[in-house]
């Protein structure tokens, strides 16, 4: 097996989930990278951090496919690892009698009882998330980080393919946001703006620099995305010892430039890994191949100046608005806006000027009730190819 160059990716084509085609893509491109002799060392506990957003059926594109999930513990414990699967979802709920419905529903749980091996919801561990400081942090200092990843020998991020609402697209670096305590993801939602807030992902990714990602490309999603976008088939496997390096290829498949992904950006920036094209080995696949258009989330603006935008700004407006007839009163929308904007009356109500335009509300939301709404001169302005 040829040694591959730590910011090689490897794009693998994968037409669907059954079991036999994802485990051949996965091995491929796991083999394509260099396998994983070096990264994973007989009796190290392995960290499988799934995309685990909510409570969803694998059908929906949701969450990391319980397909990809098998062929990589398969392969992890191949190498003599001894994973375990982890996430928090973005709004932790419990069902009746304590139990947390997010692992079950997505059907990781089922895979990993399957195969013999553990798997959380990091908040229904005990002491499950330590205070711990951010080296180098540049927006955040301290996180709540998870205890499953810091005692893991080794972590592996295995995003789902999607756009984002807020961060127009989410990958291996974004997938580590869900490692930390709620309380750090308020806060780093808080930093309001884009740039501030892509940085505190960046913060947070810096603190467990997982060594290596997989991602889920068989079936991506596209538009209102990270929740309630369409499914998209890309019908790819994305591999890399590089995070960084494989966002930058994944986003460009799907129809960005890797520089206007800000936490890839930044991640190149700080030395975390490499978002230069150019600088990247690409096996399998090539991306003019590979490349499918991922129809882009409603607040993705085009580049405006900004003196523009400061008359223009109350024009621009890209907000999140509940759609009453939608609405099953659940409250998970105001349980999960970090700035308390919403109130209950009895349906949901936004204080518009305490929102800070970052669509928790509308990702959580288990309905679709809480949608993103464009003012007219945003609608024309934004761009959905």
């Amino acid at each position: 097996m040829q040694e591959a160059r730590p910011s090689t990716v490897a794009v693998v084509k994968c037409p669907g989930y059954e079991e036999e085609l994802v485990r051949r893509a996965v091995s491929a491109a796991l083999e394509d990278i260099g396998g994983l002799v070096g990264i994973i060392r007989p009796g190290d506990k392995v960290l499988l951090k799934a995309n685990l957003l909510a409570p969803a059926d694998p059908g929906e594109a949701v969450t990391t496919h319980p397909a990809v999930v098998r062929a990589v513990i398969e392969a992890v414990k191949e190498a003599g690892g001894v994973p375990v699967v982890g996430d928090s979802p973005g709004y932790f709920t419990r069902a009746a009698g304590g139990k947390c419905p997010a692992l079950s529903k997505c059907g990781l749980k089922q895979v990993a009882d399957d195969l013999g091996i553990e798997s959380f919801q990091f908040e229904a561990m005990e002491d499950s998330f330590i205070e711990t400081g951010v080296p180098g942090g540049v927006y955040l200092d301290r996180i709540y980080a998870a205890r499953l990843a810091l005692e893991a020998d080794v972590i592996v991020t295995l995003p789902k393919l999607k756009t984002h609402s807020n961060t127009w697209y989410t990958g291996a670096v974004k997938n580590m946001f869900g490692a930390v305590a709620t309380r750090t993801r308020k806060e780093a939602h808080k930093l309001a703006t884009l740039e501030r807030f892509s940085g505190s992902i960046v913060d947070i990714y810096s603190v467990f620099k997982p060594q290596l990602a997989i991602m889920d490309a068989v079936i991506g999603m596209e538009g209102e995305g990270p929740r309630h976008g369409k499914p998209k088939p890309a019908g790819l496997i994305l591999a890399a010892r590089d995070p960084v390096a494989l966002d930058a290829v994944a986003s460009k498949i799907i129809g960005f430039d890797p520089m206007e992904i800000l936490t890839t950006r930044q991640a190149a920036a700080r030395g975390l890994g490499t978002g230069d094209l150019s600088a990247i080995e690409i096996v399998g696949e090539r991306i003019e191949d590979a490349a499918v258009s991922f129809k882009k989330p409603s607040g993705r603006m085009v580049n405006i100046p900004p003196f523009v935008m400061r008359i223009a700004d109350r024009l621009l407006k890209v907000q999140p608005e509940c759609v009453n007839e939608d609405c099953d009163r659940c409250r998970i929308c105001q349980k999960s806006c970090p700035v308390d904007a919403i109130t209950m009356t009895p349906y949901p109500e936004i204080d518009r000027d305490r929102c800070i335009e970052c669509y928790c509300c509308n990702e959580m939301c288990p309905t679709g009730a809480m949608q993103i709404k464009r003012s007219w001169l945003a609608a024309r302005v934004s761009r959905d190819v």
